[in-house]
């Protein structure tokens, strides 16, 4: 579990370089890698967390883009691999994994959209 003085310290630039490429990867691409967990501990900390969470909410909008990158290139992706595959079998798995991925972009992108506009909403 990240403590929350990992977050913020992942927030600077030079810190996300010195991490291992593996890692660097899952930031990039993982939206929510940079938020609190306001759903355990105390009351006031679950708070800070919300707080910290809704002012940094900024940051999924690159993540929603870079999503829909992904899944417009995956999208455009499917057509020439779907005739290869009418040519070819071999290439059917790779039609396959390949619209997978395409569902797997546009639901990270959705659900990156739905907590950016929830993050936005009034909670009183």
């Amino acid at each position: 579990m990240r403590q929350d003085g990992e977050v913020e310290s992942l927030l600077i630039r030079e810190r996300r370089e010195r991490l291992p490429l593996p890692r660097q990867l899952a930031l990039y691409l993982h939206p929510f890698a940079l938020f609190k967990d306001a759903s355990s501990g105390p009351p006031p900390a679950r708070e800070r967390a919300l707080s910290y969470n809704r002012a940094m909410r900024w940051m999924l909008v690159p993540y929603i883009r870079r999503w829909l990158a992904i899944a417009a290139s995956l999208f455009l992706a499917i057509a020439p691999i779907e005739a290869l595959a009418a040519q070819a079998t071999f290439f059917i798995i790779p039609a396959t994994a390949i619209a997978v991925a395409f569902c797997i972009a546009i639901t990270v992108s959705a659900l990156t959209v739905a907590v950016y506009l929830l993050l936005g909403t009034p909670w009183d």
